[in-house]
């Protein structure tokens, strides 16, 4: 659990002598780093206030550089200010994230001012939401300055200024943590990735955030138990033996007990994250929330009527393809020796033989049902164990289908020449594919979807008629009987790809993308954090799909040789007779 690799961190922090380490953030996609690897040894960040004579380029320099100082609320940045331009900074406002101090380049002009500009890499907004930057993006910046005691200070900056942070000060000093939103009817979570500074209020910090509305790419497919315009009723969340107490501000509670499940459950799984966070008390004015069989400080999610975190991508058990036979395997067999033909004791379904003129392959959630599309993409057929359950034909440029664990099978294509997204609904007969409503695809083409594990979110390749091409992450609109009705408004992650030919989940943050960042860039698979950035691994030559077991150690990469291709190190090995290979819902 993240929370684990953060209790040194903040312990420092707290014991004034902390710090601060960071996931792999990226100025041009960096090859070999891997999403999840530990921290580095904190650092806690001192910068040097201005010094006497400086001149106007220096004082700009050394304000930037202060960003990285967040003790007692930035004092020797706002040194760098006059008072009164000290008092009204806000650095909350959001973070530009540049490469290093070096690409700073910064310019005098007249009338006592200085511009800087540097190669932008990340944003991230007062929000705590990152967003990649594509590349080649700038940012720019102009600082008036005064001189007041001899000594020039900086007397104006931007409109709506926050901090800059080098590549290497956001790794020290932020972390990914998730926001959660629920969805009731199946009791689950759904996170949403936000970055925040490794501070000793960290449990407010994100006491605050769970305290926002449902983003707009998860708005209708979740929902927060948490009442709008909800606040904390003092502006802290303290902290003491481990457990938050979150007093909150609110004219009146909803009655819903499932909303108050979910809201209980919501802030147990994002303030336990705070490594100080065992346990979470909530209280409306001093006085407990009360449910039904939670206890006054619930430190897990069983406790509230929630299953407890965790990751449902991890698979026991693959099916791999060779010529027109699929057989049953255990990926722990996967990288050595034994006959893939051995298929585990416990999985005795049957399987079909796979024509040819067939393609890549889905499975269900389940194991017992596998659905395919034809080579030429006219054709969609679904096989229950041997059993052939035919599919009318109903659109063309079908992509691979992709199970969700609530008997939906997902696939797009176009009709009439128009983009659709369809579902069909595997427990119904007869089963005939619908198209869902997906008002933001215009005449943006589907190349590849799959659905989460949580069957909420769904992330999808486009690309549109100018040959732009989009990884977005939504969320699955369904209605009360649980049939999906729409998809969400688009968060895009991945930005700085510019070629994307398949997708798939590695964990519940993370999604892997075959494709490219530029023309002279080979094809490969990148880890792409949903909210984060992107992260590219070993190119594969003739790469077509790829798939995970569980994890982004787990991934597995088809070629058009025929050929099937495992992580071994940072490199690729080739497993022994498979053409293919599918997990279940992937």
């Amino acid at each position: 659990m993240r929370a684990r690799a953060l209790a040194a961190v903040l312990l420092g922090l707290a014991l004034a002598t902390g710090g601060c380490g960071g996931l792999p953030t990226t100025g041009p996609v960096r090859e070999g780093l891997s999403v999840g690897s530990p921290p580095v040894e904190p650092v806690r960040v001192l910068p040097d206030g201005p010094a006497a004579g400086a001149s106007q380029e220096q004082i700009v320099r050394g304000f930037l550089r202060a960003a990285a100082g967040f003790d007692e609320d930035h004092a020797v940045g706002r040194s760098f200010l006059l008072p009164n331009v000290a008092q009204s900074w806000v650095p909350d406002h959001g973070v530009t994230v540049f490469p290093g101090e070096s690409s700073l380049s910064v310019r005098s002009l007249p009338g006592d001012r200085v511009r800087v500009t540097v190669p932008a890499t990340a944003t991230i907004d007062e929000s705590g939401r990152y967003r990649e930057l594509p590349n080649g993006s700038t940012a720019s910046a102009t600082f008036g300055l005064q001189q007041a005691g001899g000594q020039w200070r900086i007397a104006s900056t931007p409109a709506g200024f926050g901090l800059w942070l080098s590549e290497a000060d956001l790794d020290r000093l932020y972390r990914a943590f998730a926001i959660h939103y629920a969805v009731p009817a199946t009791r689950t979570l759904v996170p949403d990735e936000r970055w925040f500074p490794l501070t000793p209020g960290l449990a407010t910090t994100l006491a605050r955030a769970q305290l926002g509305p449902v983003p707009d790419y998860l708005r209708g497919a979740a929902v927060s138990g948490v009442p709008e315009s909800t606040r904390l009723a003092v502006d802290a969340v303290p902290v003491e033996n481990g457990r938050a107490a979150v007093d909150l501000s609110v004219s009146g509670l909803v009655a819903d007990p499932e909303l108050r499940r979910a809201m209980w459950a919501q802030f147990v799984a994002t303030l336990t994250q705070a490594p100080t966070v065992s346990s979470v008390s909530l209280l409306v004015g001093g006085s407990k929330v009360d449910l039904q069989g939670v206890p006054e400080a619930p430190s897990s999610l069983v406790q509230v009527g929630y299953p407890e975190d965790s990751d449902d991508t991890q698979v026991t058990s693959v099916v791999v393809r060779q010529g027109t036979a699929l057989h049953r395997l255990d990926p722990g067999r996967l990288g050595g020796t034994e006959d893939p033909r051995r298929a585990p004791a416990s999985l005795t379904s049957e399987l079909p033989a796979m024509p040819l003129t067939y393609g890549p392959l889905a499975l269900s959630r389940d194991g017992a049902e596998v659905a395919a599309v034809t080579t030429d993409g006219t054709s969609l057929a679904r096989w229950r164990g041997t059993r052939l359950i035919p599919v009318a034909p109903f659109a063309r440029d079908l992509t691979r289908p992709a199970f969700d664990s609530r008997h939906g099978l997902w696939v797009g294509g176009t009709s009439g020449g128009t983009p659709h997204v369809y579902v069909i609904d595997t427990s119904a007969s007869p089963a005939a594919p619908h198209a869902v409503d997906v008002p933001w695809l215009g005449g943006r083409r589907v190349v590849a979807l799959r659905v989460a594990a949580d069957s909420t979110r769904m992330v999808l390749v486009t690309r549109g008629p100018d040959g732009d091409v989009r990884v977005d992450v939504v969320g699955i609109v369904r209605a009360a009987n649980g049939a999906p009705r729409s998809l969400t408004m688009p968060l895009r992650v991945g930005e700085r790809l510019t070629t994307a030919r398949d997708v798939a989940w590695v964990d519940s943050r993370t999604v892997a993308v075959l494709g490219s960042a530029g023309e002279a860039d080979p094809l490969r698979p990148y880890l792409v954090e949903v909210g984060g950035p992107t992260t590219a691994l070993a190119p594969v030559a003739g790469a077509v799909s790829l798939t995970s077991t569980g994890g982004p150690r787990g991934l597995v990469v088809a070629n058009d040789r025929g050929q099937v291709l495992t992580r071994a190190g940072n490199g690729w090995v080739v497993e022994s007779s498979a053409n293919d290979l599918v997990v279940p819902a992937g």
